[in-house]
């Protein structure tokens, strides 16, 4: 009894070692997937907001895309574009585009994957 009970101490190292990665990818996914959450809402909300200002003050596209920047809090402003365009006569389109980059992606790339996501979000609204 004794010796079954000393092969048996090595067993959990080797079921913990086993289990260790996929829970630590299992975690780092569902953070990646609320940090892509979070960014999207972000630059949604942004470009929102830009097109609101858009309306007031259609002619000032600088003013436009710094009211844009201003509302991306907590995103790298290195990976955030924004494009104002004037689709219709008197409508003012906004659009936002963020390259996340993902935790998991040292993982995807080795598996031939791309580490980046791309998120656009844009909003048109007529201009009064």
């Amino acid at each position: 009894m004794l010796r079954q009970l000393r092969r048996e101490k090595g067993q959990d190292l080797v079921e913990y070692a086993l289990v260790l990665p996929v829970l630590l990818l299992l975690i780092l996914g569902i953070a990646d997937f609320a940090i892509v959450i979070f960014s999207y809402d972000t630059i949604g909300n942004a470009a929102r907001e830009g097109a609101r200002y858009g309306v007031i003050h259609p002619t000032d596209v600088a003013g436009i895309e710094a009211r844009t920047r201003e509302l991306t809090t907590g995103l790298d402003p290195a990976s955030l574009s924004v494009s104002v365009t004037y689709p219709g006569g008197n409508t003012i389109q906004v659009e936002v585009t963020y390259q996340e980059t993902l935790l998991t992606g040292p993982v995807i790339e080795a598996l031939g994957g791309n580490p980046n996501i791309q998120l656009r979000a844009n909003t048109t609204m007529r201009i009064e």
